[in-house]
């Protein structure tokens, strides 16, 4: 009820009585009165057990006695016995209704907090009724009756939602919570409060991780690498379940496993590489302060992070927004940035989660008009890098109680979340359900594979960048692991991407694949073989393309040649040959004669806009003279049309 922590200070309602005369009480009785200010000392003392005997003492002396009702009222909000508290305004407002206008916005907000939504429309209108309130108050039963007819509307529509629990492999007798998954949808890191007698009041929050096999998870297990006797919460794994993003709170001066922090919560950063962890790294001033970061989302590719900071505000309350930072080119993290007003309302927000397509946001909010509470909103951010409005993701989802802690699945069709529901295992239980169509996001799907030496066949770590063909932008990019040389990248399903991978003393490689069928459940699966940088090495220009009988490129092929043009800066003594091929198509002359303007086409690109030397370029025009594979076919005669470089 933090509703209440916002307008009733302790005895906000009765500082002006404090120094009244016993004729300003609506009743006379002197008994009555003792007692009532009795009370009112036993409050400001904290102590509300002898405050409530003392205020039963004046009822019963007069039980027309509407200040003591109005005490009692905040009594037992401070003892969150809301029951209570309901019952007490009540009785004030049914013995005099204009007594105290503020009576009916707390009733309202009570049972606003039960989902009892047509009585707290009621108490909100009856309020602003009222000629002298406060404007602030005002705003906020203006806000809030937009959310009785919100919810009231909502539970009238409400979307599918049958929510399973994700059974004893993943849920205990312990809280769990926060959870976060890999590209493939096959990882599962999350945290749970487990008992622990060396940890600091004897809880502590661990990582545990779990493996799916086929449909089912396997049972989890602590990840024992990252975890201390500290607390570890709030996980954020990258697509490829290489980066993991987490907030360790500080204790005593302390972040717990040599960590060093500059906030009362920071985050913190480990990176895998085989199978070992390496020791957290805090993300740096530019992310964390000396106030409250927490619930990190990492981006698929691992370069972006959504999180949510708190921080005091002037009226003594804790203000939290999502923020989001980039990854630097050398490792560090960049100056974090509040999301605009469009997501970070005049509220709350919390668990922040950016799905893998890069670009639909599910948060917590208790901000946006919604069911009471913080509920679960979805934003998109559009071509031109504004975020749409908050879509509430409806009822029953969201209720008049807090939701939060919402994951989405790579394919857009399942979503986790954690909940005291009755039936569970434990105090907070996971549970997995299907996304109304509505609020789905982008499909995304995965490709995973190999990078190797071309001879030896052993693992290389290497960059792996990828690009939309259509529109040329850069979709991903990563790392190779340097022990194992996987690699896993999410892409949204139904496009066409450009491949390109570069490691210190190999040649370029480069290939185009269409995920155009792909509907975000079949991943694609390749093995990158890179050839050393040696004299005579040929290597097919995959991504660049040329107008049907033409010499003129397509802006299709941008991302190539900049990726060609890298190569050879990062290789300063290269020198290349740069090739044109065609099919056995049409007259020998005419052929040759394409190819090679062609391949002048890409040698001016080189020289004219990446300012590459013109002597380390040749360029030749080979026509049909040396096919790939053979030209019976019009799969062949289309392998043969390319572009070359080799090593000179």
């Amino acid at each position: 009820m933090k509703l209440f922590k916002l307008f009733v200070p302790a005895l906000f309602l009765f500082a002006f009585h404090s120094n009244a005369q016993s004729q300003d009480y609506t009743t006379t009785d002197k008994k009555a009165i003792r007692s009532f200010e009795n009370a009112m000392n036993a409050f400001d003392a904290r102590n509300y057990d002898l405050a409530l005997a003392l205020i039963d003492e004046a009822l019963e002396r007069e039980n027309g006695f509407i200040e003591a009702h109005l005490l009692s009222f905040e009594v037992c909000t401070e003892m969150r016995d809301y029951d209570c508290a309901k019952k007490s305004l009540r009785k004030a407002i049914a013995i005099d209704p204009e007594f105290y206008a503020n009576a009916h916005f707390f009733l309202g907000a009570l049972e606003m907090n039960d989902g009892e939504y047509e009585a707290a429309k009621q108490g909100f209108e009856t309020f602003l009724s009222f000629d002298r309130i406060s404007s602030e108050m005002a705003e906020k039963a203006n806000a809030e009756l937009l959310n009785c007819m919100f919810a009231l509307d909502k539970i009238q529509n409400p979307v599918d939602f049958n929510p399973i629990n994700l059974g004893e492999n993943i849920n205990s007798p312990f809280p769990e919570y926060y959870p976060t998954i890999t590209a493939d949808d096959r990882q599962l890191i999350y945290t749970r409060l487990i008992n622990d007698p060396e940890a600091y009041q004897g809880k502590n929050e661990d990582f545990y991780m779990a493996f799916k096999d086929g449909e089912n998870w396997r049972a989890s297990f602590p990840l024992g690498a990252i975890n201390t006797t500290y607390n570890e919460g709030a996980p954020a794994i990258s697509g490829d379940g290489r980066v993991l993003i987490y907030t360790a709170c500080e204790l005593f001066g302390e972040y717990g496993g040599n960590r060093r922090g500059f906030g009362s919560c920071d985050l913190f950063m480990s990176e895998r590489q085989g199978n070992t962890w390496s020791p957290p790294v805090n993300l740096g001033p530019d992310v964390n302060t000396s106030a409250w970061e927490s619930q990190p989302s990492l981006s698929a590719d691992g370069q972006t992070i959504y999180f949510v900071r708190g921080y005091p505000t002037a009226s003594g309350n804790k203000e939290q927004d999502i923020h989001v930072a980039k990854r630097n080119a050398d490792g560090t993290w960049g100056g974090a940035v509040k999301l605009p007003r469009t997501v970070n309302s005049r509220g709350k927000e919390e668990s922040a989660h950016i799905h893998p397509d890069g670009k639909t946001l599910y948060f917590s909010s208790n901000g946006h008009i919604g069911m009471g509470g913080l509920d679960i909103f979805m934003s998109q951010k559009m071509d031109n890098g504004k975020w749409s409005e908050p879509v509430n993701l409806g009822y029953p989802i969201n209720t008049h109680k807090d939701e939060n802690s919402l994951l989405v699945s790579p394919n857009g069709e399942i979503a986790y979340f954690a909940s005291s529901r009755e039936g569970g295992f434990g105090n907070l239980d996971m549970y997995s359900f299907v996304l109304p169509k509505e609020v789905r996001p982008t499909p995304v799907t995965f490709a995973q594979g190999l990078v190797v030496d071309s001879d030896t066949k052993k693992p290389v770590e290497a960059l792996l960048r990828l690009s939309d063909v259509s529109s040329q932008s850069l979709t991903s990019q990563l790392n190779s692991d340097a022990v194992s040389g996987e690699f896993l990248i999410a892409l949204p399903a139904g496009k066409t991407y450009a491949l390109s991978v570069t490691a210190e003393g190999y040649l370029l490689h480069s290939e185009t694949f269409s995920l155009k069928e792909n509907k975000g459940n079949e991943p694609y699966a390749l093995t990158v073989e890179l050839k050393k940088i040696k004299e005579g090495t040929a290597i097919v220009l995959q991504n660049i393309f040329f107008d049907l009988d033409k010499d003129q490129m397509k802006i299709e092929s941008l991302s190539e040649l900049k990726e060609l043009a890298g190569f050879l800066n990062t290789n300063p003594e290269v020198r290349i040959e740069i090739s044109g091929h065609t099919d056995n198509q049409g007259a020998a002359d005419y052929n040759e004669d394409l190819s090679l303007r062609r391949a002048n086409a890409v040698k001016k690109y080189l020289v004219e806009r990446e300012s590459i030397e013109a002597d380390r370029l040749e360029t030749k025009g080979y026509g049909a003279l040396k096919p790939l594979v053979s030209n019976d076919t019009e799969e062949g005669k289309a392998k043969n049309r390319r572009t070359e470089f080799k090593v000179l």
